[in-house]
């Protein structure tokens, strides 16, 4: 198809300058016979002013016709810009497709670590629909905010602040029954109600069981997290973060801007892009994006 709209923008240049030249010759011609007419008395010599327009008409014209070759050239880029940013969505998604499949498989095989470690997690399928990747996002989420509830729930474990307390355990076990940690959502289920009806002694008297269990829950959701390679975002050789939603947003954008014509904007993005290691098949796919382009423009 980019084959045939670049042929088709050749052609329609072609017939202009053919058209353009044809003029020149056919009004050089006139100019000539004019002029020998005049010159041999059979025309008057006022004639040759009808020819005066001649220069700057055939000026104008050139003017136009290479204006015209360049909105052409314009619409071709445009053209394979489009049509190349089409291509490359169509690529990545394919790629980005294939991915969560395999994890997907892994992640089923790997849960039954889960399961002999006393983790409820067909039931926690179950209330996520069978989704698992919202299950490793979730325990994703667990790990990284495990040390801010114990810290948190300690901080509240003080007369004064008991129904925060409470409001705190209720947010864990919360978390914990989403990933099926049940020995923990008991734990947690007690010290909120404990909390609730003021009995601080009982909280406190029972606060190593409950860390002890977050510990423990913290390390039997790591192993699986490592065993399964999961991150939750990409790291340049710089040591830089960008979260893998983060990443996937400006990708988009970058598509967005392909599809505006803005290749500087384009190539900006997807040249930061590419410095995070997501996976080699895309990283290829996009830096084959970025010599395209300056292939494109270069042009």
């Amino acid at each position: 198809m980019e084959y045939s709209y670049n042929r088709i923008c050749g052609e329609m240049n072609r017939i202009v300058s053919k058209f353009a030249l044809i003029w020149l010759v056919f009004m050089t011609g006139v100019s000539l016979i004019i002029g020998v007419l005049c010159a041999y008395g059979v025309l008057p010599l006022a004639v040759l002013w009808s020819l005066a327009g001649i220069i700057p008409t055939g000026l104008a014209l050139l003017a136009a016709v290479c204006f015209f070759h360049k909105q052409v050239k314009l619409l071709a880029q445009k053209q394979q810009i489009s049509m190349m940013a089409y291509h490359a969505k169509q690529v990545i998604n394919s790629i980005q497709q294939q991915i969560p499949d395999t994890l997907i498989s892994d992640s089923k095989i790997k849960m039954r670590y889960l399961a002999r470690h006393g983790i409820d997690v067909d039931a926690a399928l179950a209330r996520l629909g069978q989704n698992v990747e919202a299950y490793n996002e979730r325990a994703l989420a667990f790990l990284r905010e495990s040390d801010k509830y114990e810290d948190t729930l300690y901080d509240l474990m003080q007369a004064g602040t008991l129904i925060q307390y409470g409001t705190s355990a209720h947010a864990l076990r919360v978390r914990a029954n989403e990933l099926g940690l049940i020995t923990l959502t008991d734990t947690a289920f007690f010290h909120e109600i404990e909390a609730y009806a003021g009995s601080l002694d009982i909280v406190r008297a029972n606060w190593k069981k409950l860390s002890l269990e977050l510990d423990e829950a913290y390390t039997i959701l790591n192993e699986y997290v490592k065993s399964l390679g999961l991150k939750e975002d990409a790291v340049d050789k710089d040591g830089n973060h960008m979260t893998f939603k983060k990443w996937s947003e400006q990708l988009q954008e970058a598509f967005h801007a392909l599809e505006l014509y803005d290749t500087t904007r384009a190539k900006q993005i997807l040249s930061e892009l590419v410095k995070f290691q997501i996976d080699s098949d895309i990283t290829k796919s996009l830096k084959a994006i970025i010599t395209n382009i300056d292939d494109m423009m270069a042009n």
